[in-house]
């Protein structure tokens, strides 16, 4: 999903953000750096048909034929390509597909749990959550080796930790190991998401381990070891929030 997306953000220059209020600074920071080395502009249709209506008809049909199609066919012999390989191309069962579809799974989860939160406030931490990771796969599909896609903003980091706290503190003490899942619809998906997340995180450390000591500078593996701790609890809070008890943990019989 990343090596897509953001490899056709980079060759059209079209970027169309309605709002930026779910971004960061570090994200729309990401997103200008984005656009701003790109060459290509986008397709301006324009007509002298005198119709009104046949104008308009024309225009938008001119806008749908620029846009890039959604197939290329240039992976259906299992290959892909990053941002940073150029034309050579990687099998579809490297590593670093690994971690990228890992990425994107986490993020889609993170949607799952947006579509239920009863809480608007926490709904667009979780939306600024999905900007990093989208940031963290852009660097991963450079190799965390490109200037113009960094992750390294640890307020980041400490913006999780400072929600962790806070929720925290209105939580009864944790005494007790809790089973994922209950009445609650957002927690137990939450607790998928931290599930996602550790793994996101595994992957990530075996693909770093691999690379060169410059490529591991990075604080992508310390962020998402603190969002799990941060999906693990936002789980515990709604359930909490919304009167749910939690499911303990007992011997099996």
């Amino acid at each position: 999903m990343f090596r897509l997306v953001v490899t056709r953000i980079i060759s059209t220059g079209r970027i169309q953000i309605k709002s930026s209020e779910c971004l960061s600074s570090s994200s729309r920071h990401f997103l200008r750096n984005s656009t701003s080395q790109s060459n290509e502009r986008p397709v301006i249709s324009t007509t002298t048909s005198i119709d009104k209506n046949k104008s308009e008809e024309s225009s938008q049909t001119n806008k749908s034929v620029s846009l890039p199609k959604i197939y290329t066919r240039r992976g259906d012999r299992g290959t892909s390509a990053l941002l940073s390989s150029g034309p050579n191309r990687l099998s579809k069962d490297s590593i670093i597909f690994d971690v990228l579809g890992t990425i994107d799974e986490l993020s889609a989860t993170i949607g799952i749990v947006i579509s239920t939160c009863p809480f608007p406030t926490i709904s667009k931490q979780l939306e600024n959550i999905q900007c990093s990771l989208f940031e963290i796969g852009s660097c991963v599909a450079a190799e965390n080796c490109s200037t113009r896609f960094v992750f390294n903003d640890s307020t980041l980091i400490k913006d999780l930790e400072e929600e962790i706290d806070k929720m925290t503190d209105e939580l009864p003490p944790l005494r007790n190991f809790i089973l994922p899942g209950g009445s609650s619809k957002t927690s137990s998906s939450l607790h998928f998401s931290r599930a996602v997340c550790r793994k996101c995180e595994r992957l990530l450390t075996k693909w770093l381990n691999n690379q060169t000591k410059e490529q591991q500078e990075t604080v992508m593996g310390i962020y998402l070891n603190r969002l799990s701790d941060y999906l693990f609890t936002l789980g515990r809070y709604i359930a909490f929030k919304e009167g749910h008890k939690e499911i303990l943990y007992r011997k099996s019989k």
